[in-house]
């Protein structure tokens, strides 16, 4: 028989709340800015255009964890395989 108390999951605090409503709107809006950047880079070279997109998705990844940190949980899947192909991406200068 299980002697642990169930405890309810921590609450976030109305500031938390707000800043975690904000990153929503704002990976919404980074999201929008790929698609655009994506489509820019398909039509005019992503060897001239990239750096806007892959800025954007830095960004995107940046918002991601930090509203896993709010939530205390794990990034979605498709943040995660993005941030596995950014963290496995070599830059050579």
């Amino acid at each position: 028989m299980p002697t642990a108390i169930p405890t309810a999951e921590p609450r976030l605090s109305p500031r938390q709340v707000a800043r975690f409503l904000w990153l929503c709107v704002r990976v919404r809006y980074l999201r929008r800015r790929m698609e655009r950047a994506s489509l820019r880079a398909s039509r005019l070279g992503f060897e001239r255009t990239g750096g806007r997109f892959v800025y954007f998705a830095r960004l995107w990844l940046e918002c991601h964890a930090e509203a896993a940190e709010l939530l205390r949980c794990e990034e979605p899947p498709d943040v995660a395989e993005v941030r596995r192909l950014f963290d496995g991406r070599h830059t050579v200068r």
